[in-house]
C-alpha cells in the first residue's frame, strides 16, 4: 500500500482551463483575434511549464518516491526526519545526510499524514543541525 501526495485534482484542471483562458482575456483587450490566440497560447505554455514543475510525492512502508515532470527518484532509505524547510521537501538518513531536497507547493498537512501513516519520522519543523 502506498499513499501519493499531490496537487488538489481540481487545481489541476483549472490550470489546464484557467490559464489559457486568462491570457485569453488578457489578449482580449491588446489586439483582437490575433492577440486572442497568442493569449491562448501563452497560457498553454504556462499551464504545460506548471504541470511540469510540480512535485508529486508517493510513500509507501519501503520508499519514497518523488516525480517531477519527467524525471523520478526513488529513494529506498533509512530516514531520521522528514520535513518542509520552507517550501522544500527535505529528507534526512540516520546518519544525518541529507538525500533529497525538493522545491514543492505541497503543504505541511498534505505531507505529514502521507509521511506518518507509513511509519516515516515526520518534523513540523527542521531539525536542529548536528
Amino acid at each position: 500500500m502506498e499513499t501519493t501526495v499531490d496537487e488538489p485534482s481540481w487545481l489541476r484542471t483549472a490550470s489546464w482551463i484557467g490559464c489559457p483562458l486568462a491570457g485569453g482575456a488578457l489578449g482580449v483587450g491588446v489586439w483582437a483575434v490575433a492577440a486572442v490566440a497568442g493569449g491562448l497560447v501563452l497560457g498553454l505554455v504556462f499551464a504545460v511549464i506548471w504541470a511540469a514543475e510540480r512535485l508529486v510525492v508517493t510513500v509507501s512502508p519501503t520508499r519514497v518516491t518523488l516525480v517531477r515532470g519527467d524525471r523520478t527518484r526513488r529513494i529506498e532509505a533509512d530516514l531520521e526526519a522528514v520535513y518542509l524547510d520552507g517550501k522544500e521537501l527535505v529528507l534526512r538518513t540516520t546518519d544525518g545526510r541529507e538525500i533529497a531536497r525538493e522545491k514543492t507547493d505541497l503543504r505541511n498537512d498534505e505531507l505529514a499524514p502521507a509521511f506518518a501513516q507509513h511509519g516515516y519520522p515526520w518534523r513540523d519543523e527542521p531539525p536542529v543541525e548536528r
